[in-house]
């Protein structure tokens, strides 16, 4: 006779304190909305305060001007306009992790240098939706913008046909935007990479899986390998 094979629902792997703090957070930055289960296991997200990161909720489809809307953040972008900017994962709800640091990374690399660092870790880059989104949890957790009178490259999307979009916070809380050049590097320009969990969803078949690491290099961060 065969045996039914038992499969272990998210809400048994998740912790319920540690599901209720995740919700808690999104229905603050985004009111009363339906919630994707987040695919980071309990432990990821537990050891986000000692690895000095972040975890970030993105909702699908919403647009770089409802994000700003949402969040009450002054831009110098003119959204209804915009044609040039171009994001990722649009019609997907996205979790993500980042790292919690004020200020951008590899500062005076270049974008392509910056891409190729966290692509050999298993990282991804932000997009401008995904900036949205970090830096509304950033102050979430810490009271103010992250980039304050610093530039960050956004290594995922693109602007225009082969440009690269930087963007920072000025000194009066406006968050301002340029389309730039990928060699372009400078003392006051870094990078900011993001952790796309290495599962769908959490399951007795996908617990165990290593997400990437800023800084490691181990082939079980990245999304796929051969051997």
């Amino acid at each position: 006779m065969l045996t039914e094979e038992i499969r272990i629902q998210p809400n048994q792997i998740h912790n319920h304190n540690c599901v209720q703090k995740v919700t808690d957070y999104v229905k603050h930055l985004y009111g009363d909305i339906p919630i994707s289960p987040c695919p980071f296991t309990d432990s990821e997200i537990e050891e986000l305060d000692r690895q000095n990161e972040l975890l970030v909720y993105l909702p699908a489809k919403m647009s770089m001007k409802q994000l700003c809307q949402q969040f009450a953040i002054r831009a110098n972008v003119d959204f209804d306009h915009e044609t040039m900017i171009k994001n990722t994962m649009v019609s997907e709800d996205q979790w993500f992790i980042t790292s919690a640091s004020k200020t951008p990374e590899l500062m005076y690399k270049t974008g392509l240098a910056a891409k190729r660092t966290y692509e050999d870790e298993g990282l991804n880059g932000m997009d401008f939706r995904r900036y949205l989104a970090f830096a509304a949890t950033f102050k979430y957790k810490f009271g103010v913008f992250p980039d304050q009178t610093y530039w960050t490259f956004l290594l995922s999307g693109s602007y225009d046909r082969s440009g690269i979009s930087i963007i920072g916070f000025d000194s009066r809380n406006v968050l301002n935007h340029h389309g730039w050049m990928k060699n372009f590097k400078a003392k006051f320009l870094g990078s900011r990479y993001v952790v796309i969990a290495p599962r769908v969803e959490v399951v007795r078949e996908t617990i165990y899986l290593t997400r990437a690491y800023r800084g490691s290099r181990c082939t079980a961060g990245k999304e796929a390998d051969i051997e």
